[in-house]
């Protein structure tokens, strides 16, 4: 498997589901293949456990990326509306653990967006260490302002620390801009962006340059992010003892059904 880019992925290590895990020296690679690879509890859970398998292993960064025209174009909202409340409730909860997992990961992360991130999909491309996003097409957008949603109160402290205060968090997030690739670096939201044919490859490049011959030790990388991300953790943990995130869960599902 190519994913049409010049680093070429062969000998699949897993696969779960649509997703599956390679191993490019000595980088975990995670592919995502169902489409529009909606946020549902089967992408959650085919995820993680592709996440336990690359803290299992002894490879120095990750990666994730996608086929065709999208990266993660948000939630199921079709398979909200088969589901009851207590299960949309769940899934709300999952989903947030591994938004905070993948933040803390005890390896360097990179997004490689193969195409549209939307709304919860541009969500967890930003929720990694590194992003690149593909030139020629395909739009990064927060669009919640559109479509009459609103984030978890952790997503907008999780925004603010990673696109910051200025005028690119009013723009992203406040009036839902549709980023494209080149848009995106030159307002801070990406680190590159390369043509398709080399998302992987500088995605690759772009990662191992940080972390050199040796990678970074994990558990010092990880306490490191817990403690540039504390206002997150800290805010995370109160919308789960205040019920923000059930509470989202009931919107969502109630919104879902009309």
């Amino acid at each position: 498997m190519s994913v049409k880019s010049s680093a070429h992925l062969n000998a699949p290590v897993r696969n779960v589901g649509t997703m599956t895990l390679y191993f490019v020296d000595d980088i975990a690679v995670i592919v995502m293949d169902n489409g529009e690879n909606r946020l549902n509890d089967t992408f959650v859970i085919a995820f993680n456990e592709l996440l336990d398998d690359v803290e299992s292993n002894s490879c120095r960064g990750l990666i994730t990326t996608s086929v065709g025209k999208f990266y993660c174009n948000g939630l199921d909202l079709a398979w909200m509306n088969e589901i009851s409340k207590e299960q949309t409730r769940d899934f709300f909860l999952k989903f947030s653990k591994l938004i905070m997992r993948l933040l803390l990961f005890p390896v360097p992360s990179l997004a490689a967006v193969n195409g549209h991130a939307f709304a919860g999909g541009a969500l967890l491309a930003i929720t990694h260490d590194l992003q690149v996003q593909r030139r020629d097409t395909g739009w990064l957008c927060f669009n919640e302002v559109f479509i009459n949603k609103q984030f978890i109160k952790f997503h907008y402290t999780l925004m603010r620390t990673k696109i910051g205060t200025g005028h690119s968090y009013t723009d992203a997030v406040i009036l839902g801009k549709r980023y494209t690739g080149p848009e995106a670096l030159i307002n801070g939201l990406v680190h590159a962006a390369p043509s398709m044919p080399l998302l992987l490859s500088e995605s690759i490049q772009l990662l191992k340059s940080f972390y050199g011959k040796s990678g970074y030790p994990r558990e010092s990388l990880q306490l490191m992010k817990s403690d540039v991300y504390r206002d997150v953790i800290n805010q995370y943990q109160q919308d789960l003892s205040e019920g923000h995130i059930i509470n989202k869960g009931d919107i969502i599902a109630k919104k879902a059904k009309l």
